[in-house]
């Protein structure tokens, strides 16, 4: 006979997608004339759980290798860039009890895609994607066997052939 049981456990109860796009005016320290390359690096960010929306607080580093003086010189730009966004979460999962956490991770680490020169300063568009996941309590249903004494040990070593390596197969 089989019984139906109720196990309370911890489950993703919510999911999340963005992708974040930002822009800034960086500010180099002598006139650019041309951009040799630009990169992110230092992204940390911390994820609240607001009702269902997820708040992202961010920082990153943008380092721009620029040329200046004719293009005799190459320099590097630095800016910090602070960002707040906020991810939509979708339920899937109705029945939650008790506190709710939060676990974000980046699924496409931020970049510049793209960086140019604006009057004194050198524009650039930044594209990270983050994912959150809401972690709460939920209770789930499973069917349990509670004859359990008619399965043996017994049963499944009779079902072994123990001489199924015979003389004949044994390669040489």
């Amino acid at each position: 006979m089989n019984e139906i049981r109720e196990i309370v456990t911890k489950a993703v109860v919510a999911k999340g997608r963005k992708t974040i796009r930002l822009k800034d005016i960086v500010s180099p320290g002598n006139e650019t004339f041309s951009i040799l390359g630009c990169w992110v690096i230092n992204h940390e960010f911390n994820a609240d759980l607001d009702d269902n929306i997820v708040c992202i607080d961010g920082s990153l580093e943008v380092n721009i290798w620029y040329a200046c003086d004719d293009n005799s010189r190459t320099e590097i730009a630095r800016k910090v860039i602070e960002y707040n966004d906020s991810i939509k979460t979708r339920q899937i999962v109705k029945d939650v009890t008790g506190s709710k956490d939060v676990i974000a991770r980046v699924t496409q680490q931020p970049s510049c895609t793209n960086a140019s020169i604006v009057d004194d300063g050198i524009e650039v568009e930044i594209v990270l994607e983050i994912v959150a996941e809401v972690i709460g309590e939920t209770k789930i249903l499973v069917t349990t066997l509670t004859n359990i004494d008619t399965i043996s040990d017994d049963d499944f070593e009779n079902e072994i052939n123990e001489n199924f390596i015979n003389e004949n197969n044994v390669l040489n």
